[in-house]
């Protein structure tokens, strides 16, 4: 079969690419137009913007997929369970879908204008360097802090690619800057958090920045990066001219979020970390609805 069998497919997304997960993609894409209607452009909202969600997500869903084919031996000795390591799906089948999803991508983008027709190219040429971790991948493989910063940066240029496409051709404003910046903040930290174990479950062959940087090392890590996240968010929020209770409830979340690494780190406890990296997911959805809730609830536009 060309492509997967619904009932199989149904189940590798829940897994691997879950609803919740969609729906994160989907809040960056309205993210990225809310603030670009802040911004001074037109606040339609139609089938273009429909079909841009599901651009998003499929976009996203192929860096999964690249990310199956890589991590398919591995994951077949460490994860025998899987769906796909099962022989549910297939990795062809799961690349199926991708190529018809590329395909959507691209055909959205060419209506929505050549900017961002070559956003989308400059993303997708990126991702593909990705997928072959740019021709170093073993040299790449033992540095995992470098390696997690240069396949984030694909973070960014999604952005660029959704700006161009919901704004058009023009200069970049700060408002994207930091929106980019908080992009990839908020996928560093996710990053680092869902690979973070305690000494006496690190699993030989499985990377981790528990045994890369150290375990409060990594600890350390996640809550700087989320701090720099708060202070993006707080410059993006004063562009907003938006009142302090955003920001406080970013501020309490970033509290609520270091007590729990804190006690994971004075006694390491698998669950109080896993507890701590929901609050790290719950950070970067807060950030992006938090935008939402000024522009499209409160109706503040940036000061710029």
């Amino acid at each position: 079969m060309l492509f997967p069998a619904s009932r199989s497919f149904g189940a590798y997304l829940q897994e691997r690419f879950p609803p919740v997960n969609m729906a994160l993609f989907a809040i960056v894409f309205l993210t990225v137009r809310a603030v670009v209607v802040a911004a001074g452009e037109p606040a339609g909202f139609g089938l273009r913007e429909l079909l841009g969600i599901g651009a998003t997500i499929s976009f996203f869903y192929r860096l999964r997929v690249f990310d199956e084919v890589k991590d398919y031996a591995t994951d077949l000795e460490h994860h025998p369970q899987r769906v796909l390591q099962t022989g549910r799906v297939t990795l062809p089948q799961l690349g199926a879908v991708a190529v018809l999803g590329s395909l959507g991508e691209m055909l959205w983008s060419w209506w929505m204008g050549p900017m961002a027709l070559a956003g989308w190219g400059i993303a997708v040429g990126y991702s593909l360097l990705m997928r072959y971790e740019f021709g170093v991948g073993q040299w790449l493989r033992q540095r995992l802090v470098l390696y997690a910063g240069t396949h984030l940066l694909v973070m960014p240029l999604v952005i660029l690619w959704l700006w161009w496409a919901l704004a058009g051709p023009g200069y970049l404003p700060q408002v994207f800057w930091l929106l980019a910046a908080l992009s990839l903040l908020g996928g560093l930290a996710f990053e680092i958090a869902r690979k973070i174990r305690p000494a006496a479950t690190e699993v030989p062959g499985l990377d981790s920045y528990s045994r890369e940087l150290g375990y409060g090392g990594a600890i350390g890590a996640v809550l700087v990066v989320l701090l720099a996240g708060v202070l993006v968010q707080a410059r993006l929020l004063a562009l907003l001219q938006a009142g302090p209770v955003p920001l406080v409830v970013l501020g309490l979340l970033y509290l609520l979020t270091a007590v729990h690494y804190v006690l994971a780190w004075r006694q390491p406890d698998t669950g109080r970390l896993k507890k701590a990296e929901l609050l790290t997911s719950l950070f970067m959805l807060v950030s992006y609805v938090s935008i939402l809730i000024e522009i499209h609830g409160l109706g503040h536009r940036f000061a710029i």
